[in-house]
């Protein structure tokens, strides 16, 4: 048994799992890979040695890549699972949204199998701490605020809903806009680019597969409403909504053009998407660390999760979105917003625009909005080097809206 990554292969064509072996050949001295022709053969390899990565096609007799990979979820949590299929039905995609965190659709070059097995390996690598990479890695969904999965579920029976009526459902629920996001940014629309625009998604997806999605086990979860869970995801809510806002201003005051921007908001309304992870998988060490936070408030609370949990919301969050396929930079943006010293790339703009929002949302929370009170708490080092200037006009749009 060697210490090299080990990635499985899964296609019921011979041809096309010949080919995989061939493409993947130069691989073989970064990566143990074995190949299964059959989801019941691909059952006993993960049952004999730790997978990191299965890749599956869809479409496979007696048992299909949906299930395949439902059984790998349960039997090997901390397995990243892809599916690469040419068959792209609304049906079939719909089945493997929860179990798959990503979806390559064939003809698929050999570079970006590549270039989605060494990302996702990249992230895995971030997170030492396997118990926490398998609680983050066998999720199918988050949990949604009741009160809005409701109003969602409403809106895509009204005969009136927009695009845009949706989009603003959506928006005030990270799990709910984390999810529609990640199908729409699956390979199964073939877009040349990622989208990071709610109403530009939903208007991709259709309402008619919203309301698939929303009948399907494992896509969109709702938490009790009486749960203390509820409360904090309420609050984490807003929060982002607030950084979101901010975030985007900093940008457009800053001149970054649309797609930054768009990427910026994302950023910002996602920032926390690891907080909901912890909130929800470890409920009495969120409130620990919140508590912490709360008695120590020149702190940020990413410090106290560290020392509670052993992560921060940060990297949590990041390698989540990472999995399910987001682009890096918006995925670097989560990562570190609180710790933008740790990147290696000094040339960032959507973590810079994040990085000033997390502190400027509180301050101007608390009518504190001023450049010194700010300038205490930022990376002014990390911030020379971007394309920003941080300014009391700046600050005084900021508190204007």
């Amino acid at each position: 048994m060697t210490n090299k990554p080990h990635i499985l292969f899964v296609d019921d064509e011979e041809l096309i799992l010949s080919g995989l072996k061939r493409g993947m050949r130069r691989h073989r001295g970064e990566w143990d890979m074995s190949f299964a022709s059959s989801g019941a053969d691909a059952c006993d390899i993960i049952a004999a040695r730790p997978t990191d990565i299965i890749i599956t096609d869809m479409q496979m007799p007696q048992m299909d890549g949906a299930e395949l990979l439902e059984i790998v979820r349960k039997k090997s949590p901390d397995t990243a699972r892809v599916v690469l299929s040419g068959y792209a039905k609304d049906e079939v995609i719909l089945k493997v949204i929860g179990p798959a965190h990503q979806y390559l659709a064939k003809p698929c070059d050999f570079r970006q199998i590549e270039d989605t097995i060494t990302r996702i390996l990249r992230l895995r690598h971030c997170i030492e701490n396997e118990a926490i990479r398998t609680a983050i890695t066998g999720k199918t969904s988050l949990p949604s605020l009741p009160t809005i999965y409701q109003n969602l579920l409403k809106e895509l029976t009204n005969e009136y809903a927009t695009n845009k009526s949706i989009a603003a459902i959506l928006e005030q629920d990270i799990a709910l806009k984390a999810q529609v996001l990640k199908v729409c940014n699956s390979a199964f629309f073939g877009l040349p680019q990622k989208v990071t625009n709610l109403e530009t998604a939903v208007s991709l997806l259709g309402l008619n597969t919203l309301r698939s999605m929303t009948l399907l086990n494992g896509v969109f979860s709702s938490l009790d409403a009486k749960t203390q869970q509820c409360k904090s995801l309420q609050r984490l809510t807003a929060n982002c909504l607030d950084l979101a806002i901010i975030a985007a201003q900093i940008a457009k005051i800053s001149n970054f053009d649309s797609p930054i921007v768009d990427l910026v908001t994302s950023a910002g309304s996602l920032s926390h998407i690891g907080s909901l992870l912890i909130a929800a998988t470890w409920p009495a060490e969120f409130q620990k660390a919140a508590a912490l936070c709360e008695r120590n408030p020149g702190i940020s609370i990413d410090y106290f999760e560290k020392q509670v949990i052993g992560i921060d919301h940060g990297l949590m969050g990041s390698y989540l979105l990472g999995l399910w396929g987001f682009p890096l930079p918006l995925c670097e943006a989560v990562a570190y917003h609180h710790t933008p010293h740790l990147i290696e790339n000094r040339n960032h703009p959507i973590l810079a625009c994040l990085h000033i929002a997390q502190y400027a949302a509180k301050a101007k929370a608390h009518n504190e909005l001023t450049l010194d009170n700010l300038n205490d708490k930022l990376d002014l080092t990390f911030l020379d080097h971007q394309n920003i200037s941080l300014t009391q006009d700046m600050l005084d749009q900021l508190s204007e809206n």
